[in-house]
């Protein structure tokens, strides 16, 4: 199978599985700084806008649990309200929600079920042309897909990409093909 990589604003292909080698992203705990906070007035960008993002540092691992969330985003106002997502993860969300890719795909929806503090959000993403689940990290100093998929990819391929264990409602399959938490 080819891999592509998506730009941080590019909708993945369908049922593909991207992959990229990252070091761990941005801490969830990240403080919303208040010049690049976004009036709630401000209009999510569209696919013709050259929005670009600040570079988000990366942490260093701290390991421990997922926080697990509840959180279904279906605006850019919406994403401006949770205050308590990083500001740089919100930033990223904004340039998604509502936005046409280059493919004529339209980000309807994300879902959110899980944060970890060495930088990872685990949800869903549905759009004009389906849906399926991702994970997001700092990749290349940006939010990005790590990996985004429609059916349950190899537990091994998430490990590979040092997405910590334990993301709420994260299935993967093992080495014998059995699904299972990862």
């Amino acid at each position: 199978m080819e891999m592509t990589t998506p730009g941080a604003t590019e909708a993945p292909p369908p049922a593909e599985i991207d992959q990229l080698t990252s070091e761990p992203a941005a801490p969830a705990s990240e403080p919303a700084d208040p010049a690049t906070t976004a009036p709630e007035s401000v209009a999510a960008p569209t696919a013709e806008s050259t929005t670009t993002l600040a570079p988000v540092e990366r942490p260093e691992p701290q390991g421990g649990p997922w926080t697990s969330l509840d959180l279904t985003l279906r605006s850019g106002s919406d994403v401006i309200r949770e205050t308590d997502l990083p500001q740089s993860l919100r930033d990223f969300l904004v340039t998604r929600i509502g936005v046409e890719d280059e493919t004529g795909c339209l980000t309807e929806e994300i879902a959110l079920h899980g944060i970890h503090q060495d930088g990872y959000v685990y949800g869903t993403e549905e759009s004009t042309c389906g849906g399926g689940q991702a994970v997001w990290g700092i990749a290349d100093n940006q939010w990005n897909y790590i990996v985004q998929f429609g059916d349950a990819m190899p537990c091994d391929d998430l490990a590979h990409n040092d997405i910590p264990t334990g993301a709420p409602g994260l299935r993967c399959t093992d080495a014998d093909g059995a699904a299972r938490d990862y």
